[in-house]
């Protein structure tokens, strides 16, 4: 309980916007950390970047990343990366506190809810594979339909990596073929598909989607058809 307050805290909001130009920039663990930092920012409608002051141990509280991780692994290269700009200001005699300004998205972008960061049925690495495939997903949908070969190039990893957390999202009930997934969240033309079907994405997720989806008969009748033609 203590350790959701201390989320909530650092959860300046109920979701963020995350720029899809990030992806293929960060491994995926540090790619959940950026989303991580993009949430405690503060909303600025106008502003070029978003700002932000979270320290180490906040943002390890935020996403259950270890702090040594995030001081000598990600802040390492998220400086280097050319994406933020960070500032080190002295704000006390003996305290030195960084300050980050993050590129605000105004175009090409996704909404991640910040319930994301209290879910432990998913590790920090899962998180940021299914950001990552959450990214390459149509604009409005939860679906992509790109070879593997494809994603894991587009996320810069390998492919094995990729074929291990695309696996264990598969057997945590979070990524579907478009067969097996609700006809409000897919395409008949576009069955080889695949679907993310994980509660806290988009500003309408995807239990919103099925739930305001109201196919008539023969609708349904002919998207039955197409998906047995296809089959």
């Amino acid at each position: 309980m203590e350790q959701n307050i201390s989320k909530l805290f650092m959860a300046t909001k109920e979701y963020t916007s995350f720029p899809i130009a990030a992806i293929g920039l960060f491994k995926p663990k540090d790619l959940y950390l950026l989303a991580g930092m993009y949430l405690s920012t503060h909303y600025q409608r106008d502003s070029v970047s978003l700002h932000t002051d979270i320290t180490i141990s906040q943002l390890s509280s935020l996403t259950d990343v270890a702090s040594w991780y995030i001081s000598e692994s990600f802040y390492p290269r998220l400086k280097g990366s050319g994406f933020i700009f960070c500032k080190c200001v002295q704000e006390q005699p003996n305290k030195r506190r960084n300050h980050f300004y993050l590129p605000n998205p105004m175009q090409n972008f996704r909404l991640i809810r910040k319930e994301l960061f209290y879910d432990k049925s998913l590790t920090p690495e899962e998180k940021g594979v299914m950001i990552g495939l959450y990214c390459l997903c149509l604009n409005n949908t939860f679906r992509y339909d790109l070879t593997d070969q494809r994603v894991w190039e587009a996320l810069g990893i390998s492919k094995n990596t990729f074929k291990k957390y695309r696996n264990s999202l598969i057997d945590k009930n979070v990524l579907w073929s478009s067969y097996d997934a609700p006809m409000a969240l897919t395409n008949a033309e576009y069955l080889s598909a695949k679907v993310l079907m994980y509660p806290h994405l988009g500003h309408k997720t995807w239990l919103d989607l099925v739930e305001e989806f109201n196919p008539t008969e023969d609708e349904i009748n002919d998207y039955l058809l197409m998906v047995e033609d296809v089959a």
